[in-house]
């Protein structure tokens, strides 16, 4: 009971508000109800009473005619206070024809007066040789208590139907919310909780409900929406999948450009442009490398430093895109004849140097002579003309004082101007 009035004055739920508003509503209309009732009755009983009081004074009006004008004061108020007795009459006036108060008679006292007094008024009058002679007035009075007393038990009886009812509907009205609508949404509540948006799938509300009503639709409503969620759910993953696949399309697509551009540059980075072969700086990273795991294997290198003669007057003579030519030419024929391992690189303009790996200075001499007869004897046909080429050559071995690549270089460098100073197309070592 402490529940369920603590739900009526402190609703939680729009349930429970419902309820508190449909019982406010019927417990007003049953005190209006049970109002106009008592009313009624009140109202009735009234009547009824003026009626017997009528009915009182119609008995006892002739003989109190014939005897009034005989009766002393104690007389009259003998029959006062015999009329007081009666149950319906609470007091009674006698007024003579001067409209004088001979008698005026109280069952009560002035300070417990009912709430409510009413009274009859009859003339009392005599009939002699066919002439009506007025004796006076005679007033009857009775009140609400006479009433009251007389409804008590029928108000009682209404009273206690209303408290009845109103208890009886207070029941039913919570068996039926809590049967009809609240257990419902408590079950919509705790399955609507119990979703979540990643792993809606199959789920749906059941409410358990047979007849078709607000709730039903409400749950047909929301499992439309849950599945218009998983429909839309399915349709983002989807999208998400295609959306990664794209993008990791277009990653792969643009490393793959990536690397290739990182390629290319580094080809552009350690090739010569026009020649294809290793160019200064790439030659003497690689050539320094090389000389540092010969010191630690012991083993025998060998640096050639090469150059075209004459190779302005080729410029001079056919073009620089000629001249481009004859160094594509020569660096052909030069690396026709070179092993894998061997190091070939572009110094710079006509100067080219070849690093023998595992190379003795009488072995790297011959090839230094091979190469040469190789260049002298070729010829590049340009239009009409046929061009022929020579070469000077510097040889020299790796020795225990070279500290870098740059003194073994020099030292072959150095053996290539003397083979120009002497002459050219030869090789000094």
């Amino acid at each position: 009971m402490k529940e369920h009035t603590e739900t009526f004055f402190h609703p939680k739920y729009l349930s429970h508000k419902i309820m508190r508003i449909v019982f406010s509503l019927y417990l007003g209309v049953a005190l209006v109800i049970t109002s106009i009732d008592f009313i009624a009755e009140y109202r009735t009983t009234q009547s009824d009473i003026l009626n017997e009081l009528e009915a009182l004074e119609n008995t006892f009006h002739t003989p109190l005619a014939t005897t009034l004008w005989q009766m002393s004061d104690f007389q009259l108020k003998a029959l006062a206070q015999g009329l007081i007795s009666m149950p319906i009459i609470e007091g009674i006036d006698i007024i003579n024809p001067s409209g004088k108060t001979v008698l005026e008679l109280r069952d009560f006292s002035e300070d417990q007066k009912p709430l409510g007094i009413f009274s009859i008024e009859k003339n009392v009058q005599w009939t002699l040789n066919n002439q009506d002679i007025p004796l006076g007035t005679i007033k009857l009075y009775s009140s609400s208590d006479i009433i009251l007393d007389r409804v008590l038990f029928g108000y009682v009886l209404i009273a206690l139907t209303a408290i009845i009812k109103i208890v009886l509907l207070w029941g039913l009205l919570v068996w039926a919310f809590r049967r009809f609508l609240d257990k419902p949404l408590q079950r919509l509540t705790t399955q609507i909780d119990e979703i979540k948006l990643e792993d809606i799938e199959d789920k749906r509300i059941e409410l358990g409900l047979q007849d078709k009503n607000e709730l039903l639709t409400l749950q047909n409503h929301f499992n439309m929406m849950l599945g218009t969620i998983e429909k839309d759910k399915q349709a983002l993953i989807i999208a998400e999948k295609k959306r990664r696949s794209d993008l990791e399309k277009e990653v792969l697509a643009r490393t793959q450009e990536l690397q290739a551009s990182n390629e290319k540059l580094l080809y552009l980075a350690s090739t010569d442009a026009l020649t294809g072969i290793r160019n200064r700086r790439v030659f003497f990273e690689q050539a320094q490398l090389q000389m540092d795991l010969a010191v630690r294997q012991s083993t025998p290198l060998c640096l050639l430093v090469l150059d075209i003669d004459h190779f302005k007057v080729v410029n001079d003579t056919f073009g620089h895109s000629v001249g481009d030519k004859v160094l594509c030419h020569f660096v052909s024929l030069i690396s026709s004849q070179l092993r894998a391992t061997d190091i070939f690189g572009r110094i710079g303009g006509e100067e080219f140097a070849i690093l023998l790996i595992d190379t003795e200075l009488e072995d790297g001499g011959r090839l230094a002579e091979k190469l040469r007869k190789c260049v002298s004897q070729a010829k590049l046909e340009h239009e009409t003309k046929a061009i022929t080429l020579s070469i000077s050559i510097g040889v020299s071995a790796q020795c225990e004082d070279d500290k870098n690549i740059n003194d073994f270089f020099v030292r072959s460098d150095r053996l290539l101007y003397q083979a120009k100073n002497k002459g050219r197309n030869r090789v000094e070592k």
